[in-house]
């Protein structure tokens, strides 16, 4: 899609380069920020570099990385790694997993926070843990991706986000970029620390909790540590612009407010979700049981309910019909927008020197989660799955006792739809590493178990929800599809109230709720192992310009998943749900890599050093085959205040377990949208093959039709892996001239393509590969064995389409290209101190993904697609002496819609006015009833301000975040959105004050 392509480089990202940003960033990997702790205890840091297999303090990366410290992280009131890394300005132009998608189902499952760089997806960002791979932790079957929630904050000392492919060095995964988290080693003596956060209007507080020990004694060092983290739930009424959904639309003749105002609350009409009526089938119309004192519209005015005590509501061309809509009930407004989560973390770090050469060592992590989403659903009989075996109709049957109106009804209700996880995350790194002579060599085998288990609960029974619905019964021992929960209907011998307004509002008595619902554990096991050995030696041999770095490696590493939904899961008795199968299986991969860094050019004229370093991998995996992957990197050094740097190179990423092992996770769709065979025989539009196919297929030639069971799963047998080549150059300049000093700017272009990317095709799309690809005459292609028709000669389903998997495939092309521009000065101000200006700013240039040869653009989108086009952070910080004085500005850009949703301007029923004359839905007419929608968003930015004091062994930080208490920018329907605060970027606590405490021992 084509969008604004208005610079915001010009007004954003120059004024926060020019003016200096958020501090939180180094431009360059071997600047490691230290936090500067004025205490007893003393840290010993081992050499880690983000990019490189070669232990040289004097590497520097051809590929730019990005560093976040610890201490920059206490500044801006983050009390974990998940929010520093999300809030950068690589992750936060995209869509991320994050703690804002209550009643989503997301990959990993609910409470999992991943980052997505780029917004090329988690599973083509790889985390790792001190330059070692992590196992990936998370609920359901699409497990894919690191939870950044496992590692303790308070042993993080940095993150160093690489910015380019790196599969060469690190493997698989390495597509957008790599994580590397790295922790806080050999402490020497103890420390507390105590960190509090609680918004103003309350909701979102957070709670750290942490303590640490260690020694460091002649031949070796121990350290252990704790930590405790509490994020408490955030309601959908704590704030205003979550708790009512508003239409947000405007007139688009006068730019005037179209929303209906609220006769009860003299305030725009909240349709937040509808709730508490019944719909009438046979004479369709929806209605809602009248209440005392308010004067409800006439027939003429739309009312035109012939049923006493029950009015008319949401009819097309009758506003007054709308000022009553049963949209708001407790459970909506006591639903999450953050998850409520409580981890639990223990560390452990030690080694010991056997010899003067050879060391033993190793890691223990363990981190326990239990985290909930509190969700709100409609309850309504629907039967899907079974409408499509059996015929069952998605109605109370009008002779069912329950059923007051003589003719087929759909009530709806509310109830509370939740999900729980709790979750075992288990990590152990045991190695051997030393020296010979020149050569540095490193053995160890790591191991990684997520061991979860998860439940969706309360959740209904399908059989038995069909039960009190069926004709002529109360309650049907032996409804269509069968007793599959082994109920009694003498449990419920009266059946459902289906009408009663006790159960329209989900109040259910013991009887009908130990009936209708249950829980039900599931399970998820993720083991991830591997055996790593690696050399490398900075002196190989000389060149004229200097020792020629090496490194040297194998690898071994074994996956496996097992995702186990329970019973009633398994067997699709779920209503108003989606269902999944069992979803098992493993991959193991052998690799051998090589890494070399070579001096080209020394202390020559414009050269004052260049040097090229490569890299390259053979990786031979179980599920698809080998494949050899390469990068190149070059350093220019011109002069002492300007470098070039440059990097090209290939990545690839394995099929994840899920993409090939997912169990059938079922879902439903229209035969219309699912089927291209649907009226073929008035399609006279068709492709040729298309018609060929559907008539030698015998698909229907009736319209309607059950819904289509189109069920994701796994694609095995069908999957590659998908490659990408990427490529970065940049200029650093640290200019030195009259009055200024320590200052660094970089400015990086970079781009990659991913090609085979992994999707999946959707329905109407595999039938028509299947056509296309078979040859002529028959049904040959293997796409032909993903669907199935109905065969019942003579019926009126015949021919119909009845079940589609729709397998993970190799389908799709994506394309990223951008500029980041970073600054860091630091010089004395005055007599007032040290004064640090940084900043980090990141604006995307391309974003599309080419499907099936049709390419979409998804540029300037909002977070409903893959994110604005520009981020930024601007930050001052100010040491002086014992005191430290930080101020930040984060910035999200504009984003829209717009052309994605063709336009913003469309034909809105809900304002027409037919008595009045507003009854065309032609927008140009003066009497349309169309509606302009807020499909964009502005520049948003965030203020963050703290103090800090460094005392004697005791530090204290105090902070404000979102100082103006800046809301979500407001959005109306079509956008994603809670209430009517745009998502998944944005702050949704509001202003909030932290406060932490350390203390050294």
């Amino acid at each position: 899609m084509a969008v604004n392509r208005k610079l915001l480089l010009c007004t954003s990202m120059f004024a926060s380069t020019m003016l200096a940003t958020g501090a939180i960033a180094q431009t360059e990997s071997t600047q490691s920020t230290q936090e500067n702790s004025q205490s007893q205890a003393t840290e010993v840091q081992q050499i880690v570099v983000t990019g490189s297999r070669i232990r040289n303090k004097e590497f520097t990366s051809a590929s730019p990385v990005q560093v976040l410290t610890s201490a920059e992280a206490e500044l801006r009131g983050q009390p974990d790694v998940a929010q520093t890394i999300l809030q950068s300005t690589l992750a936060l132009a995209s869509f991320q997993l994050n703690d804002q998608l209550t009643g989503f189902v997301t990959a990993g499952g609910g409470g999992t926070q991943s980052v997505a760089l780029r917004g090329a997806g988690p599973q083509r960002t790889l985390t790792i843990l001190n330059g070692r791979r992590a196992g990936p932790s998370g609920t359901r079957g699409q497990v894919q991706a690191f939870d950044l929630g496992v590692i303790p904050g308070s042993m993080v000392e940095r993150t160093e986000i690489l910015k380019d492919g790196a599969s060469s060095i690190y493997g698989s995964d390495a597509v957008a970029g790599v994580i590397n988290i790295i922790t806080r080693t050999d402490l020497d003596g103890a420390r507390m620390n105590a960190f509090y956060a609680a918004p103003f209007d309350g909701g979102g507080e957070q709670v750290r909790l942490d303590g640490a020990f260690g020694r460091v004694f002649d031949r070796g060092y121990a350290n252990v540590s704790v930590e405790y983290l509490e994020s408490k739930a955030q309601l959908r009424r704590d704030r205003d612009y979550t708790s009512c959904t508003t239409d947000y639309t405007f007139d688009p003749r006068t730019g005037e407010r179209q929303d209906y105002i609220d006769p009860n609350t003299g305030d725009y009409k909240c349709y937040n979700l509808n709730s508490n009526y019944v719909s009438l089938l046979d004479t369709p119309m929806s209605l809602v049981r009248t209440q005392p004192g308010y004067q409800y519209p006439t027939a003429a005015e739309g009312n035109n309910s012939a049923i006493a005590g029950w009015a008319r509501f949401n009819r097309a061309g009758y506003p007054d019909t709308y000022l009553y809509t049963p949209s708001d009930n407790d459970y909506y407004q006591n639903s999450t927008i953050v998850s409520p989560q409580e981890r639990y973390s223990a560390y452990f770090t030690g080694g010991y020197k056997l010899t003067e050469n050879v060391e033993v060592y190793g890691e223990l992590l363990y981190n326990k989660r239990k985290s909930s989403q509190i969700g709100v659903g409609q309850v309504f009989p629907s039967f899907a799955q079974l409408s499509t075996l059996y015929g069952a109709d998605n109605a109370v049957a009008a002779t069912n006792p329950n059923n007051p109106f003589g003719q087929r009804i759909q009530p709806v209700g509310i109830y509370e739809s939740s999900s729980f996880q709790d979750i075992d995350y288990y990590r152990g790194i045991l190695g051997l590493k030393g020296n010979l002579g020149k050569w540095d060599w490193d053995v160890y085998g790591q191991y990684t178990l997520s061991d979860a288990v998860y439940n969706n609960g309360p959740r209904i029974y399908l059989d038995r929800l069909l039960a009190v619905s069926s004709p002529d019964v109360a309650c049907e021992q032996n409804p269509a599809g069968g007793n599959v929960s082994n109920f009694s209907c003498a449990d419920l011998p009266n059946g459902l109230a289906w009408t009663d307004e006790r159960v329209l509002t989900g109040n259910f008595t013991d009887a009908e709720r130990n009936f209708l619902f249950f829980n039900e554990d599931h399970t998820t096991r993720y083991d991830h192992a591997y055996v790593e050995a690696v050399i490398s030696t900075p002196e190989l041999f000389n060149l004229p310009a200097g020792p020629v770095g090496a490194a040297f490696g194998a690898q071994i590493r074994q996956e496996k998943l097992d995702d186990l939904p329970g019973e009633q899961a398994r067997n699709r008795n779920v209503a108003l749900y989606s269902t999944a199968g069992q979803t098992k299986g493993d991959d193991t991969v052998k690799e051998v890599f090589a890494e070399f860094d070579l001096p080209l050019l020394r202390d020559v004229p414009f050269a004052q050093n260049l040097s090229l370093n490569v890299s390259g991998r053979y990786s031979d995996y179980d599920s698809y085959g080998d494949s050899l992957t390469y990068k190149a990197g070059v350093n220019w050094q011109m002069t002492p205040s300007v470098r070039l740097r440059s990097s090209y190179g290939t990545s690839f990423r394995a099929p994840a377990l899920y993409e090939q092992f997912l169990g059938a996770q079922i879902g439903y769709s229209a035969q219309s949208s699912a089927d291209p065979c649907y009226d073929y025989t008035e399609a006279n539009s068709l492709d040729p093959k298309i018609l060929a196919g559907c008539i030698l297929d015998n698909a229907s030639i009736t319209t309607g039709g059950s819904s289509v069971a189109v069920a994701t799963v796994g694609g095995r047998d069908l999957l590659e892996a998908e490659t990408a080549e990427s490529f970065s150059v940049g200029l650093i300049l640290q200019p030195q001239f009259a009055g200024v000093s320590g200052l660094n700017i970089a400015i990086d272009y970079w781009e990659f393509k991913i090609e085979d990317a992994v999707s999946r095709l959707g329905a109407s799309a595999i039938i028509e590969r299947c056509y296309e690809q078979s040859t002529a005459g028959t049904l040959d292609s293997g796409y032909c064995s993903l669907y199935q028709r109905t065969r019942n000669p003579g019926a009126s389903d015949d021919g119909k389409l009845a079940s589609v998997n729709d397998a993970y495939v190799n389908v799709a092309e994506q394309n990223y290209r951008g500029i980041d521009v970073s600054l860091n000065w630091s010089f004395d101000l005055l007599n007032l101190g040290r004064m640090t200006i940084s900043s980090q700013n990141s604006y995307k240039m391309e974003d599309s993904e080419t499907f099936d040869g049709v390419t979409t653009d998804y540029l300037g989108n909002s977070f409903n697609y893959n994110g604005p086009r520009y981020t930024g952070q601007l930050a001052f910080n100010l040491d002086r002496g014992n005191w430290g004085y930080y101020y930040g500005i984060t910035f999200i850009g504009r984003s829209s819609d717009v052309d994605k949703n063709g336009g913003d301007i469309f034909a809105n029923s809900k304002y027409a006015n037919l008595p009045g004359g507003i009854n065309s839905n032609d927008c140009t007419q003066p009497n349309s009833y169309c509606s302009r929608y807020v499909l964009r968003t502005p520049l948003h930015d965030n203020h963050s301000a703290s103090v800090r004091y460094r005392g004697d062994g005791w530090n204290m930080t105090v902070g404000m975040q979102n100082i103006w208490d800046k809301a979500p920018p407001t959005v109306g329907a079509g956008m994603f959105r809670m209430g009517n605060a745009a998502l998944n970027g944005y702050d949704m606590r509001g202003r909030r004050m932290s406060i932490s405490f350390g203390k050294t021992f």
